[in-house]
């Protein structure tokens, strides 16, 4: 990672050297590209003042029908982590930021490049394994990759609406606004849809280096809007259905990369002809990806591991347990630090309550932890997913008495895929 990390900056290093566009991209940050955006430039800035972006010369509408799925895509720009929420008003109200707070439609993960080494330190090289066009978000757990789909109320009022972004992606310490402006067909506004509370959060997403998930959400709301043709309705129920713009394709051009020919190796990046409305020409019919499986050897479908694991399949490993006729401590303080590097550091201060002989620590992680070194303890076994790590005491801390703290500490490594490991379960129990 610390290699990507380093790659990344002498690419950003050589653009400016050269003078070349690839610099703008690097510091523009991101924009909505599908819908096209109020600002269709490729060479544009990210706009900070909000709500939305100034308009281009060229006034954009994208026309959708109630019911429709409407793909929504934004350019990674060489940025990872944090999420995207996305909003809808009529237009006119769009100058206000209240009107989108209180007209949320859905919170989404923002991105990053979820191949092994190329995300580090809230940057990967654009296009981050962003999707292309003619591809589309059919799973609810298959949300990092640069885009989502919405689904277009059935009680608004025929009209123009716009559709904001809004995000804080990577470490930037503030928010992103970029709009759509859609003409919208087939309502019928005397449908009852009163939402309160606020509006859904995507699965699995990698954080943010600096803007937390709550200031997303704060003052916020999701909209009256009714996703079934009677009523309220689940607007990712129907998530499988082909968008009204399969198409477009938002990762723009590889002059955003600050590596433009590792760029154009990406799947069809050297097919987007024109960056000013992005686009693939789709082969036949498209249609959405294979439902995922347990047994279709990819972790996917918010699988902790390949196959097992995550809300749809069986559990990795049998999680351990602490029998409380085995618990021989009062109090067990634990910190856990953990790293964008992949370092993690485990301590434990264990007070003693009842007198043994012998004892064992357990630690069981969501995710894979290689535990380098310990002390005031040693190994004595770990599993094959080094998920599940037991230690033993060292000689002169195998007896314990009633009030003795025991000390113990672990540092090791994980891979940051865009996700940290959790310590669920720590159990320290005598032994036999």
């Amino acid at each position: 990672l610390a290699i990507l990390q380093r790659r990344v900056r002498k690419a950003v290093v050589s653009t400016q050297s050269t003078g070349v566009v690839l610099v703008v991209g690097c510091q523009a940050h991101s924009w909505m590209s599908c819908p096209p955006s109020l600002d269709t430039r490729p060479n544009r800035g990210g706009n900070t003042v909000g709500p939305c972006e100034r308009e281009g010369k060229t006034k954009i509408v994208t026309e959708v029908n109630a019911g429709d799925r409407l793909k929504v895509g934004w350019t990674s720009n060489n940025h990872a982590g944090g999420w995207v929420r996305l909003a809808l008003v009529p237009d006119g109200q769009h100058k206000v930021y209240e009107h989108f707070e209180k007209n949320v439609l859905k919170i989404v993960c923002y991105g990053h490049d979820e191949r092994k080494g190329r995300t580090a330190y809230g940057d990967c090289v654009h296009p981050c394994n962003a999707r292309k066009g003619c591809e589309f978000m059919s799973n609810k757990y298959d949300g990092n990759r640069y885009d989502t789909t919405i689904k277009i109320p059935y009680n608004l009022k025929d009209g123009v609406y716009v559709l904001q972004y809004m995000s804080a992606m990577s470490g930037h310490k503030t928010f992103y606004y970029s709009c759509a402006r859609l003409k919208i067909s087939g309502g019928k506004p005397s449908l009852p849809c009163k939402r309160t509370g606020k509006a859904p959060v995507a699965y699995g997403c990698m954080a943010g280096m600096a803007i937390p998930l709550s200031k997303y959400e704060k003052n916020t709301k999701m909209g009256n809007f009714c996703f079934a043709p009677n009523g309220l309705g689940d607007q990712d129920a129907d998530m499988r259905k082909v968008p009204v713009n399969p198409e477009c394709d938002p990762r723009i051009t590889c002059q955003l990369s600050v590596n433009s020919k590792a760029c154009m190796k990406e799947d069809s990046m050297s097919k987007i002809t024109n960056a000013w409305d992005p686009k693939q020409t789709c082969s036949g019919a498209v249609r959405p990806g294979p439902e995922p499986t347990c047994s279709d050897g990819i972790k996917n479908n918010g699988e902790q591991m390949v196959d097992c694991g995550g809300p749809e399949c069986d559990a990795c490993y049998e999680e351990p347990t602490e029998p409380e006729d085995m618990r021989i401590y009062s109090s067990l303080d634990f910190t856990q630090k953990d790293w964008e590097d992949g370092n993690i550091n485990l301590r434990a201060v264990v007070t003693i309550s009842k007198e043994a002989h012998n004892w064992t620590y357990t630690m069981f992680f969501t995710k894979p932890v290689n535990i380098k070194t310990y002390w005031g303890c040693k190994v004595i076994s770990s599993n094959e997913y080094k998920t599940i790590w037991t230690f033993g005491p060292m000689p002169w801390t195998k007896h314990v008495k009633p009030g003795q703290k025991i000390s113990l500490g672990f540092n090791g490594k994980f891979e940051n895929d865009g996700e940290r490991p959790q310590t669920v379960t720590k159990s320290f129990v005598e032994a036999t």
